[in-house]
């Protein structure tokens, strides 16, 4: 059985780096959502601009994960999110176009 390696090596091929770098990142975006998001409930303010770069992150995500995989549940995911995002640009666009 093989030993866990500690993911926040750096492996010989840099990939492991990557990986940690990719964790750091996406949960420091969470962490800074998520404050904002308070922030706007609280002050009463609309969440869509924040909802909107969080499923545009998603799709890319999920298209850069297909391309690297195959796997037509990465492929899946990034339309779907890509749509949702899509949507939700519309509606916001919509409802602040006369102000």
């Amino acid at each position: 059985m093989k030993k866990c390696k500690n993911w926040l090596l750096l492996d010989k091929d840099g990939k492991d780096i990557e990986l940690t770098a990719e964790i750091f990142g996406e949960l420091s975006m969470l962490v800074s959502f998520i404050g904002i998001s308070m922030y706007n409930l609280l002050k009463g303010k609309d969440n869509k601009p924040l909802l909107i770069v969080m499923l545009g992150f998603l799709a890319g995500k999920g298209i850069g994960q297909f391309v690297g995989s195959r796997e037509k549940k990465h492929l899946v995911s990034g339309i779907l999110h890509g749509i949702s995002g899509a949507l939700y640009t519309a509606s916001y666009v919509l409802e602040n176009k006369d102000t």
